[in-house]
């Protein structure tokens, strides 16, 4: 099966679009006190955020002092939901929530943004 130029441009995705940022800084200013707290997470979440689209299945990888990776084979993927708020529409971005037969109520993974979803 030869990859379509679609395929090529999802396996070609490493990193999320620079409105990502915009949008996590907003959500932090929604809560003023909190800002100080939430906007270097929200920011370093931003800048150590990798996917990995293969042939084999998805892999997404944030963090600097606690590192997390979560690596999903297609074949254990059961459910995918697309999410947006009003913000995030106005930025064109949406949050992919993949589920898997884990036994957990709540998405494995959550695709953060992309604006090719």
């Amino acid at each position: 099966m030869n990859p379509s130029p679609d395929d090529d441009a999802i396996l070609a995705l490493e990193r999320p679009h620079p409105d990502l940022l915009k949008y996590y800084l907003l959500s932090a200013l929604a809560i003023p006190p909190a800002f100080p707290f939430l906007a270097p997470y929200l920011y370093f979440r931003y800048r150590t955020m990798r996917y990995q689209f293969t042939a084999e299945g998805i892999s997404m990888s944030w963090g600097i002092l606690f590192r997390r990776q979560i690596i999903l084979n297609y074949a254990r993927i059961q459910d995918i939901h697309l999410r947006s708020n009003a913000v995030e529409r106005w930025f064109g971005l949406a949050k992919i929530l993949v589920q898997t037969a884990s036994g957990s109520a709540g998405a494995e993974m959550s695709v953060e943004g992309l604006k090719e979803f």
